[in-house]
């Protein structure tokens, strides 16, 4: 067998084994990758941290961050995370804010 007319295969049964193991390689590589690179792009979490101003509430906080969900879900999250649930929150206070 000749490969591009520059070299010569000499034992044809082993360069078949040679193309079959290098393809099977390539193919594992490819496989991993593809599954690593899927493991890491999953979802982040992402906050954003506020400091209380006067005035501020939980409420006038969520709705700066709200978007497009609901205010109360906002909230509800917000105080989750916080573990601020029926406490008030103060002048100064670092509030975390998830953002996805």
């Amino acid at each position: 067998m000749i490969i591009l007319n520059k070299y010569k295969v000499s034992d044809v049964k082993k360069f078949k084994r040679f193309m079959f193991l290098s393809l099977l390689l390539i193919s594992i590589i490819t496989f991993t990758s593809i599954t690593t690179i899927k493991a890491y792009s999953k979802d982040i979490p992402q906050f954003d941290y506020v400091r209380v101003q006067q005035g501020d509430t939980l409420w006038s906080i969520a709705s700066v961050y709200a978007d497009s969900k609901d205010i109360r879900q906002v909230v509800y999250e917000v105080s989750e995370l916080n573990n601020i649930h029926n406490n008030p929150i103060h002048i100064g206070d670092i509030i975390k804010i998830p953002l996805n």
